[in-house]
């Protein structure tokens, strides 16, 4: 893995042989390390990192996690729906190749999104 031009301080993430993700970490613009993830260690990551995002802005905005910016735009390979944490939730699965992440939600909460979705998805058409 190579650092490029410019670039001093972050994760550096490419595809790698085999299906795996290549990522390394640059200061100052030298790489420190990298190593090779299976597409289940890049969702476990991407999970962990989303939980620790929601759980400090809840500490940092005194309960609420609400954002001013709508964040990265990312588009996945997939989505599926499946069984929730508990027997009262769903799971909003989305796919990215061969890595899966899933957001459990109570199943109000899933309905809620399915009627948005079908709103959005009928804007403009003949009634």
């Amino acid at each position: 893995m190579q650092v490029p031009s410019g670039f001093t301080t972050g994760l550096l993430i490419e595809s790698a042989d085999e299906g795996k993700i290549a990522v390394g970490f640059a200061k100052d613009g030298q790489l420190l390390g990298d190593f090779t993830l299976s597409p289940l260690d890049v969702a476990n990551m991407a999970a962990a990192m989303l939980a620790a995002s929601k759980d400090s802005a809840e500490k940092v905005a005194g309960g609420s996690a609400e954002s001013e910016s709508s964040g990265a735009l990312v588009l996945p390979s997939s989505f599926s729906l499946g069984p929730g944490v508990s027997p009262d939730q769903h799971a909003l699965i989305l796919s990215f190749g061969q890595s899966h992440v899933a957001f459990s939600m109570p199943e109000a909460s899933m309905r809620s999104l399915g009627e948005s979705m079908v709103t959005l998805t009928t804007r403009g058409s003949a009634h």
